[in-house]
This record gives C-alpha cells, sequence and structure tokens, in this order.
C-alpha cells in the first residue's frame, strides 16, 4: 500500500490536523481546539512523491491507528474528519469532554 505526498498535504488539513512548517511538515490533530496527541509529520523534499512500506507504518502509529489500512483510507478520504474522531474517542486516545478541575482546599 502506499499513498501520495500530495494526498497527505491535501487532505490531512481537511481532517482537523493543523499544518506547521519547520525542519519537517508537521500536521497535528485538533478535536475542537485541544491537540489529540495523533500527528505525523513529512519531509519538505518532493523527491519522495509515495509513502509506503515502513514510513507508512511508523505514520500510522504516529496517527494512532491500528491497521496500515486505516492510515491510508485517512489520507485517501473513506474516513472523513468525523470518523477519525470517533475512532480517535473510541480507542481512548483523547475525550471528548474536557477534564474537569479539582478544586484545592
Amino acid at each position: 500500500m502506499k499513498v501520495t505526498r500530495a494526498a497527505i498535504l491535501r487532505n490531512l488539513p481537511k481532517k482537523g490536523f493543523r499544518k506547521e512548517s519547520g525542519h519537517h511538515i508537521y500536521f497535528y490533530h485538533e478535536y475542537k481546539g485541544m491537540e489529540t496527541g495523533a500527528y505525523t509529520y513529512i519531509s519538505h523534499s518532493a523527491k519522495q512523491k509515495d509513502v509506503s512500506g515502513d514510513l507508512l507504518l511508523s505514520m500510522r502509529k504516529q496517527l494512532k491507528l491500528e491497521t496500515t489500512r486505516e492510515a491510508v483510507d485517512l489520507i485517501k478520504c473513506p474516513i472523513d474528519k468525523e470518523e477519525f474522531n470517533r475512532i480517535l474517542i473510541k480507542r481512548k486516545v483523547f475525550s471528548p469532554k474536557p477534564a474537569s478541575k479539582k478544586r484545592g482546599k
């Protein structure tokens, strides 16, 4: 399985990822303004047009997904933003409700 670099750049921002550039291009997943812990990154270099193999496996882990198929589906669009949020919530990657603050005495 493989995905194109162009698909990553084009589609992850549509799925709730904030894009940041530095040494690499980072994508941080956010839900209602909160970072969820799911992220990934790619190189600025356009030499590598496709992502596959071990690199795709690393991305799958960073994205908090269980299978490479899920990562490919997220990038190629069968999994939309809402479905990705449901997957992460179901797997307890993050909670949709903010943690309640305890009062100190």
